[in-house]
């Protein structure tokens, strides 16, 4: 889930692998958390999610997969650590404070949205796991940040950041689906198409990402009257 730290907060933390210690390298000295990462960005670029398992990460990096246990627990520590450095290269480009709140919120979207949709693994798990690595972090203290700067109550607040993180998971997860089931033109089936209106074969065949993300800044404007 997007933006993990605008939920109410809990007293019992959330399991991650970024929440427990770091453990330094063993007797295996070519072996550590980074080349782990990108092992298994490697593998899931190459034959998708289901075909993620300790085992064959392992075998991407010559080891016995008994060996990356001290340092990851389990699968899901992979997935959270593959996506969160899939979204290392946005988090480093984050608009400066003086950026208008709207061109920071959208700028900031945009970089998360790209990010997610250059690997087709990548959506997914961010829909289905909380996204509380670094440069996920990052990006969310980004967008909330702006948000506040555009005032509003907490309520306010708290729809707008649920509205822009539902649009950046959301359009991610379509945009992936569209490729993956588009014709080899790129287009919508034909039957499909002829199935629907114009306006509902547009909104099928495209993401409209920044459109979409320029009406609800809208709206987010208009409430708020800035």
């Amino acid at each position: 889930m997007l933006l993990g730290m605008a939920e109410p907060r809990s007293d019992r933390k959330f399991d991650s692998v970024f929440h427990r210690p770091q453990r330094g390298r063993r007797s295996q000295p070519a072996l550590s958390r980074e080349r782990i990462v990108a092992a298994t960005v490697a593998l899931l670029d190459r034959d998708g999610a289901t075909a993620l398992t300790m085992r064959k990460v392992a075998a991407e990096l010559g080891v016995h997969a008994t060996s990356l246990y001290w340092y990851v627990e389990r699968r899901e520590d992979l997935v959270d650590l593959a996506v969160d450095e899939v979204l290392a290269g946005a988090a480093a480009a984050l608009p400066g404070p003086e950026t208008p709140w709207d061109t920071a919120v959208k700028e900031t979207a945009h970089g998360f949205y790209a990010a997610l949709t250059a690997h087709t693994w990548a959506a997914g798990f961010a829909g289905s796991r909380p996204l509380i690595g670094p440069n996920a972090v990052a990006l969310s203290r980004r967008i909330i940040g702006a948000l506040q700067a555009c005032g509003g109550s907490d309520e306010d607040q708290a729809v707008a950041i649920r509205a822009i993180s539902n649009q950046i998971i959301g359009a991610a997860t379509t945009a992936v689906a569209l490729r993956t089931t588009s014709s080899p033109s790129g287009t919508p089936d034909a039957a499909l198409s002829a199935a629907v209106s114009a306006s509902d074969a547009l909104a099928v065949g495209n993401s409209y990402f920044d459109q979409v993300l320029d009406l609800v800044l809208a709206g987010i404007a208009a409430r708020r009257g800035t």
